[in-house]
C-alpha cells in the first residue's frame, strides 16, 4: 500500500496530469492482481476526496461480483451480484459507457436498497475496458465534502480506469505465466519444483510458530504393469483421476503436488501425525473406491507414507526421506496402504 497523501490535494487543486502520472507509476510498480486493486481504491478514494469505492469484476458466468471496496458492509461485499443490464454497475458494463449520476433518488437505474449507504445524491460508476471489452467497473459515492461530483471528477476517474486496466491485465498475464510454471501440465497440481519452494517455505513456518507440518508421499502401485496392459493413454488418464481424488480430499490450504512420474506429495500445515495418517487412509479408500481402470480392468490402488515435523526430523529433505521410507515399506508389507510410524 503506497504512503497515505494528504487528503486535502485534491482539493488544493493539484493538477490532474500530475495526479494521473502519480497514480500510473503506482499502479504498474507491483505485478499481484490484489495489490493493483487495493492501490486503485487508494488513489479513486484520495483524489476524489470520497469514503466509498468498489470494484466489481466480470466474471466468467457473466455477472459482476465485488473484489474489493472500502467502505462497504461485507456482508453487501459478499451478496452483491450484478447481472450485465441491472442497475447501474450492470448498466455500465455492458455499455461500457461511464455514468455520473446527478441524483440516485431520482435514477432509474439506481437499486432502492442501497440508498442507506448514499449521503450524497451523486455517484459516478466508471467501466475497466481492455481489448475493447469491460473487464469490471470502478463505482465511487459519498464525496467527504458533501458536494456532488463534476464532469472532471468523471473524467479524472476515466483516465485512471484506462491505465488500470491495463496495469491488471499485465498482472493476470503475470500470474497466469507463474501459475503454469508451477503447475503439473497433465494433472493441474502443483509440480515438483514448487513442491520443493513451498515445502522449504512452510517448514521455516512451522519452525518459526512452533507448529507442526505434515508430508504424504503417494505412489500408484503397479502402475508400470497398468500401462503395459492398458496403454499410455489409459494410464494418464488414470493419473489425472488420480490427482482428481487427491484435490478433492484436500483442504484449501494444504498442497498436492505431482511429484514425480506416478508418485504424488501432499503438504498438510497445521496437521499433527494421528491427523496426517487419517488424512492418508482417506486418500486410500477414496482411490479404492474410485476403480480407476478401464472398463473390465482392476482399479488403482495406492501405497502412502507419512511423516511429521518436527517429530521425524528437522529439516525438509529429511521430511521427504522419511516419508519416502515408510512409503516404500508400505509397498513391501503388500501395497494399498498407510505406513506412519518406523
Amino acid at each position: 500500500m503506497p504512503e497515505p497523501l494528504p487528503t486535502s490535494e485534491f482539493a488544493h487543486g493539484r493538477d490532474a496530469l500530475e495526479i494521473l502520472l502519480a497514480t500510473v507509476q503506482d499502479l504498474t510498480s507491483t505485478l499481484a492482481i490484489d495489490e493493483v486493486i487495493e492501490r486503485l481504491l487508494h488513489r479513486v478514494l484520495l483524489h476524489l476526496d470520497s469514503e466509498i469505492a468498489s470494484i466489481l469484476l466480470l466474471e466468467p458466468d457473466g455477472a459482476l461480483r465485488i473484489s474489493h471496496a472500502r467502505g462497504l458492509p461485507q456482508e453487501v461485499v459478499d451478496a452483491t451480484r450484478v447481472a450485465l443490464g441491472e442497475g447501474i454497475s450492470g448498466h455500465v458494463a455492458r455499455t461500457g459507457v461511464a455514468l455520473l449520476v446527478d441524483d440516485v433518488e431520482r435514477d432509474p437505474l439506481f437499486r432502492r436498497r442501497n440508498h442507506e449507504r448514499y449521503y450524497t445524491r451523486s455517484a459516478m460508476s466508471v467501466p475497466l475496458l481492455h481489448r475493447g471489452g469491460v473487464v469490471g467497473v470502478i463505482n465511487v459515492n459519498n464525496k467527504r465534502s458533501r458536494e456532488p461530483y463534476a464532469l472532471a471528477d468523471l473524467r479524472l476517474v476515466e483516465a485512471i480506469a484506462g491505465h488500470a486496466s491495463v496495469a491488471l491485465a499485465n498482472a493476470r498475464s503475470f500470474e497466469e505465466t507463474l501459475l503454469r510454471a508451477q503447475t503439473d501440465s497433465l494433472t493441474g497440481l502443483a509440480n515438483h519444483g514448487h513442491f520443493w519452494t513451498t515445502l522449504e517455505a512452510e517448514v521455516a513456518r512451522a519452525d518459526r510458530y512452533g507448529r507442526e507440518l505434515s508430508l504424504v508421499l503417494l505412489d500408484a502401485d503397479h502402475f508400470k504393469s497398468f500401462n503395459d496392459r492398458h496403454g499410455h493413454l489409459a494410464g494418464d488418464d488414470a493419473l489425472i483421476r488420480l490427482a482428481r481424488v487427491i484435490r478433492q480430499s484436500s483442504r484449501l490450504h494444504d498442497t498436492p503436488a505431482r511429484y514425480g512420474g506416478e508418485e504424488f506429495a501432499i503438504l498438510l500445515p497445521e496437521t499433527p501425525p494421528e491427523g496426517a495418517r487419517s488424512f492418508a487412509e482417506k486418500i486410500r479408500q477414496a482411490v479404492e473406491c474410485e476403480a480407476i481402470a478401464p472398463a473390465g480392468g482392476s482399479g488403482l490402488t495406492v501405497s502412502l507414507g507419512v511423516a511429521t515435523h518436527p517429530h521425524d526430523d528437522v529439516t525438509a529433505a529429511a521430511l521427504v526421506e522419511r516419508a519416502d521410507a515408510r512409503l516404500y515399506r508400505a509397498k513391501e508389507r503388500g501395497r494399498n496402504r498407510v505406513c506412519a510410524s518406523d
